[in-house]
């Protein structure tokens, strides 16, 4: 069978699921298709949901270093005298929008007290309408230059590990040149695209606080900040995934949508983190474009614990109240 990073998803008459304890190299998921531990049984503890992609879900990091479970480390070191459960709800190559059911499905299961959103903004390249409710799709299709079986799989996983960087950037750039060599490639993407962005944001968020459950958002960081060369390894690396906008884009697409972010959760009367304003050009916290390493995942847990314990504060009085 294939040997590659889908192994750990099925598709499912709700849309893109997790494996069951499903494995591929580093990376292993629970019992519920989840990436983390073992869902507590209900005794009390407060529930928080990391809803996200794979920057949520955690590709890079050693084993439970992912930035949901440092979050759950941070969250019982700051309040000892309350227990908190995080639940990675983080899917690669999820939109904002396309995994509301999803989230809902895991919500109603689980009766966490906040949800923290933790947008990927380049999943909105070529999309014009607002995926809104809609089943999560497969994830961001691996570009592999050899053929789909166990044993080129694994061989493409070691090929990588010794090519030098530059190679790699070389080969990159001849798969971008030949997927677009007949079709246009954007040079910033479309002002719908950014609407269709916005409208799942607030459908998110309006759909988090029908299940009576408060909403953290989150802005998205990346190893470049404001600026980048065109011509950088790492940008060429982000483009290698999405080939049809152009290297500049990208830039241009995290300011515009972080900008969006914001301005929803100010709208919205929402908390938000802003983890781009932190992390944004720290290369040291990055692998690659915008997936963390050990220390970048621990340093946006710890900028994300403060906002997430006052609100879940707030939103325990509003339970008290209501009863």
């Amino acid at each position: 069978g294939e040997y590659n990073f889908n192994k750990l998803f099925q598709n499912t008459d709700e849309g893109r699921r997790g494996v069951p304890n499903g494995r591929y190299r580093h990376l292993q998921l629970n019992a519920d298709g989840l990436k983390g531990p073992e869902i507590l049984p209900d005794a009390g503890q407060q529930r928080i949901v990391v809803y996200g992609a794979s920057e949520a879900f955690g590709i890079y990091e050693s084993a439970g270093k992912e930035f949901p479970r440092v979050l759950e480390a941070e969250l019982n070191a700051r309040s000892p005298n309350t227990e908190y459960e995080v639940i990675n709800g983080g899917i690669p190559g999820m939109r904002v929008g396309s995994g509301i059911t999803f989230l809902r499905d895991l919500s109603l299961r689980l009766n966490p007290s906040v949800v923290v959103i933790y947008p990927t903004p380049t999943h909105y390249i070529g999309v014009t309408q607002a995926q809104c409710g809609r089943a999560v799709g497969k994830s961001v299709a691996e570009h592999q230059l050899l053929p789909k079986s166990r044993v080129a799989g694994k061989l493409k996983d070691q090929v990588e590990l010794i090519l030098p960087r530059n190679l790699i950037n070389w080969l990159q750039k001849a798969v971008i040149g030949w997927q677009t060599r007949n079709q246009e490639v954007l040079e910033r993407i479309s002002a719908d695209s950014l609407q269709a962005f916005e409208v799942d944001l607030k459908c998110l968020v309006a759909t988090v606080r029908e299940l009576g459950i408060q909403p953290v958002l989150s802005t998205h960081a990346n190893r470049f900040g404001e600026t980048a060369q065109n011509d950088s390894p790492w940008l060429t690396g982000w483009r290698f995934q999405y080939p049809f906008l152009r290297e500049s884009g990208f830039i241009d697409l995290e300011q515009r949508a972080n900008n969006t972010i914001r301005k929803v959760a100010q709208s919205e009367k929402v908390p938000l983190v802003d983890a781009a304003a932190v992390l944004s050009g720290r290369t040291e916290w990055f692998v690659d474009h915008a997936h963390f390493n050990d220390a970048g995942a621990a340093m946006i847990a710890t900028v994300m614990a403060p906002v997430v314990i006052e609100n879940l504060q707030h939103a325990l009085s509003r339970q008290n109240t209501q009863t």
